[in-house]
């Protein structure tokens, strides 16, 4: 095995051909709208680096240079650095991957780049009918995003989310996840590969072995699931195992199909409280490749999160009752030494997104690895046969038709068409009437010539997944410019193509009074920044009817106590202006919510 202390290390001679098999192990980020000279570093002469991630800071933003809403620059901007690491010596074309789960997670869906599509949870929360079932929108979804990406020169996709929401604090997956039933989430797993295979984009299913069953995110710290093999195998690993089984993907589909492992420890699996999934042997190689047989690549996700990076160590999951340990984290090993574990452990490629300095250490310290023994070559070698078996699956030796095709203008323009389509028909079913006392009809919750008020909260840190970290919607101080947030000034516009409409961003800081007038209020993951509902309460002591916007997840109500219920409660799964203009056109009776909740909730 590849960290076997065991086997006599063997020394060997690092050569231009190792290092060349080496890069193929590593997908790295950069930053800019256009190729910065550290993306072309790495990809030549001596990293020669085989896979990138784009990322929205790449794609989105102002100002000259900026690729934003010029999508025949970004498939240009790929062209070239395809091109690049051809006349630099490599053997085979880059994986170009990104997040593109849909929803909140889209690093692509900018205006006039790649369309914008529901994320998991909206997804799930679509019901079916006569003539089409959740699933199959979902394939659909998922398949327009493909032809899409595929375009601009976009091969992978680091979606879907497989976790589990099993947790409803949980503060990084939520409604990234396609709900808390392992079954269900199977089944809509297998819908978005489906359709992302099906235009020729590998999806990377993530976070193995399960990140939902935490409330703590691995972006800040490590989470730990106190869980044994059986218990993983019912929830956390279930998504994995039905999903990606040969019995359900085909032998085409599944020489696409990536996984991603995520940074969580499994001590009962293990036997160590600080050890990632994402680098143990016991967790990559034993369960994911022996116990599932899953022959496919592993990318680990990025080891910039601090589960990984941070050498100090913040915190963990509290205990269960029953354990007696006293062991706290004191930190990850670090990014360099992070990606030599990784590959120790079975992943194929190690993901770092963001700085130069730690994906140059990291290479680099991975070529000292195979040079001294602690990394095995062979297996290394048979690892990056399984990357070029996926590469060919993909199309991307040189001269194919998918690496020499120009922009098409007309064809972008017609899957453009399409997909807005797609988008609209699947948005339409996204909103869910949890619980209603304002109307006990058919009617609309609030006819056409009510005095609204509408309340947003404030813009808070989302997750580290969501929020943007690359100065776009931030001050250089960490500031957020827009304080209201540009899908709920969406959302106000929208109300007010109904009903004249005021609206007030509200804060933990300033009393909330509503008097006179119907409201709307927008909460946004309410049941943990609870202020919301201090808001809310406030607001339900007025004379007018009240409408609640559950914007993320639909907990927000959970042991909510009112001496009012005289209020309507709607959620839509998340807080893109696409699903709360739909959220408005429900509230004033022009659309029906026919959504379902796609986890379980009791108010």
């Amino acid at each position: 095995m590849l960290g076997d202390s065991s086997q006599m290390a063997k020394t060997v001679e690092l050569t231009e051909e190792i290092k060349k098999e080496i890069g193929q192990h590593f997908v790295l980020g950069f930053h800019g709208p256009t190729l910065s000279e550290d993306i072309l570093i790495l990809t030549k002469a001596p990293y020669y680096l085989g896979n990138v991630i784009l990322m929205k800071r790449n794609v989105a933003g102002s100002g000259e240079g900026y690729a934003g809403g010029r999508p025949q620059e970004i498939a240009g901007m790929m062209r070239s650095l395809q091109e690049h690491a051809r006349n630099a010596g490599q053997s085979i074309g880059l994986g170009v991957g990104t997040d593109q789960e849909g929803g909140l997670v889209s690093a692509f869906s900018a205006p006039n780049v790649v369309t914008q599509f529901p994320g998991a949870m909206a997804l799930a929360s679509i019901s079916d009918t006569e003539s089409q079932s959740s699933l199959e929108i979902t394939q659909r979804v998922y398949a327009s995003q493909a032809k899409e990406l595929s375009l601009l020169g976009v091969n992978w996709t680091y979606a879907p989310v497989a976790d589990v929401n099993s947790d409803r604090r949980n503060p990084v997956i939520g409604i990234r996840s396609f709900g808390d039933d392992p079954d269900m989430v199977s089944k809509y797993v297998l819908a978005a590969c489906k359709g992302l295979v099906s235009e020729g984009v590998a999806p990377s299913v993530k976070h193995f072995p399960g990140h939902g069953d935490t409330h703590v995110d691995s972006h800040l710290g490590l989470p730990r699931i106190r869980k044994g093999l059986e218990e993983l195998g019912n929830v956390e690993c279930y998504p994995w195992r039905k999903a990606l089984s040969s019995e359900t993907m085909d032998a085409a589909g599944a020489e696409l199909v990536t996984v991603m492992t995520g940074h969580m420890s499994l001590p009962l699996i293990t036997g160590k409280e600080d050890e990632p999934a994402s680098l143990s042997r016991a967790v990559t190689h034993g369960i994911l490749r022996e116990k599932m047989k899953f022959e496919g690549v592993v990318v680990t996700d990025c080891l910039e999160m601090d589960a990984i990076a941070n050498t100090k160590g913040i915190g963990s999951n509290p205990r269960s009752a029953d354990d007696n340990s006293t062991e706290e984290w004191y930190g990850g090993p670090g990014i360099e030494e992070g990606a030599v574990q990784a590959l120790e452990a079975g992943a194929d490629i190690v993901m770092i997104c963001h700085t130069f300095d730690k994906q140059v250490g990291a290479i680099e310290r991975v070529w000292t690895a195979v040079e001294s023994g602690r990394l095995n070559l062979d297996e290394l070698r048979a690892s990056g046969e399984r990357i070029k078996k996926w590469k060919k699956a993909l199309g991307l030796e040189w001269g194919s038709a998918r690496l020499s095709q120009s922009w098409d203008q007309a064809k972008w323009t017609q899957v453009k068409e399409e997909s807005a389509k797609v988008s609209a028909e699947a948005y339409d079913g996204v909103a869910v009437l949890v619980n209603s006392t304002v109307i006990k009809d058919s009617g609309p919750l609030l006819p056409s010539n009510a005095t609204v008020v509408v309340l947003t909260p404030a813009m808070e840190s989302y997750n580290a997944a969501v929020d943007d970290a690359e100065g776009v919607l931030r001050t250089q101080g960490g500031a957020i410019r827009n304080t209201a947030g540009d899908s709920f000034l969406s959302f106000v516009n929208s109300v007010k193509k109904h009903a004249p409409a005021t609206h007030i961003v509200y804060d933990q800081h300033t009393p909330v009074a509503v008097q006179g007038s119907d409201a709307i209020i927008v909460l946004r993951n309410a049941d943990r920044s609870v202020w919301q509902l201090d808001a809310l309460r406030s607001v339900l002591k007025g004379t007018g009817r009240v409408i609640v916007v559950s914007s993320s997840t639909p907990y927000d109500l959970i042991s909510f106590n009112a001496e009012s219920t005289n209020y309507a409660h709607i959620a839509c799964g998340e807080y893109t202006a696409p699903a709360l203009d739909v959220v408005a056109d429900v509230i004033f009776g022009t659309k029906k919510a026919t959504g379902r909740l796609a986890v379980a909730v009791q108010e």
